[in-house]
């Protein structure tokens, strides 16, 4: 069964995209979301540990995902398994430099990085004594609410779901354990854990919304990547035709959206209890991140 029906569903795809779009801007305004990251930013600010200890925790944060970019960029191999748009099958490709950034988990990983540098920026000014802009205050928790679905949903994804099929189809995986990978599927969804613990940012459920507006804006670039520019799509679920696509791109965006919902939980338990707070968290995360490739004999 191929997923594809009589019908070209990139209509209903394209308009699904545009309906999650519209009323995500319409919640923005109607809950006042800006207000509420204003207020929200404030803890962003504060700990019950030295301001130094952030500063060089952050910077630490930082310092990986700049590697891994670069680790990215420098590397002479690559290994995507993608659908091909013409033929729609799947195909593998071996993506150098700037290529390697069309994936979801990359994509984790710059939000990942540009959040650890307004942090960083953040708590220096305040060791420092320099003005940090209040509306870069705001930005960062915008960043950080979007980082906390995406990561924890790709390391989801990729350990319960990437993997296994690579097992199950005995293919290498190796590859999935390099440094830049192990960034993107496990130390992105750490890194922010343990930011929450350390600092028990005051998260809304409101800012679910981002989560939705990231899902779109993928799959907006997608789209025309497949049609005009690559020629494929990265996850075969996103290629707009499918029967089903309107329901998946949805999913998509709901199901980042649903990730962060569930660690704003997880916040407020912090809130109330650092302890089994911190337990859960720490819980959560060790079920979905993974370190080894699974060992067996390959056939061609």
């Amino acid at each position: 069964m191929s997923g594809y029906g009589e019908k070209d569903s990139t209509g209903k795809s394209v308009l699904t995209l545009g309906v999650i779009t519209v009323v995500s801007f319409g919640f923005l305004f109607y809950w006042n979301v800006f207000s509420l990251l204003e207020v929200a930013s404030a803890s962003f600010l504060s700990s019950s540990l030295p301001n130094i200890l952030i500063v060089c925790w952050r910077t630490f944060c930082l310092l990986i995902g700049v590697s891994a970019i670069v680790y990215m960029f420098r590397m002479k191999t690559g290994t995507m398994v993608v659908l091909d748009h013409e033929s729609r099958r799947e195909k593998t490709l071996h993506p150098l430099g700037i290529k390697k950034f069309v994936t979801f988990s990359s994509w984790t990983l710059l939000c990942n990085v540009l959040y650890f540098s307004l942090a960083t920026l953040s708590s220096l000014s305040l060791t420092f004594s320099f003005t940090f802009p209040p509306w870069l205050n705001i930005i960062q928790v915008l960043i950080f609410s979007t980082a906390l679905g995406s990561a924890f949903l790709t390391s989801t994804i990729v350990r319960y779901i990437i993997l296994p099929a690579e097992v199950k189809q005995k293919r290498m995986h190796e590859h999935q354990f390099y440094f830049h990978n192990q960034t993107m599927h496990n130390f992105v969804t750490i890194f922010l854990a343990v930011e929450i613990i350390l600092i028990q940012p005051a998260l809304q459920p409101h800012f679910a919304i981002f989560g939705l507006f990231f899902g779109a804006l993928y799959a907006l670039f997608a789209y025309p990547f497949a049609y005009y520019g690559g020629g494929y799509y990265v996850y075969s679920f996103l290629d707009p035709r499918l029967r089903l696509a309107p329901l998946l791109v949805t999913g998509l965006a709901t199901a980042i959206s649903l990730f962060y919902l569930g660690i704003w939980v997880l916040t407020v338990i912090l809130e109330l209890n650092t302890f089994f707070g911190s337990i859960a968290i720490l819980v959560w995360v060790s079920l979905i991140v993974q370190f080894r490739h699974e060992e067996f004999e390959h056939t061609e």
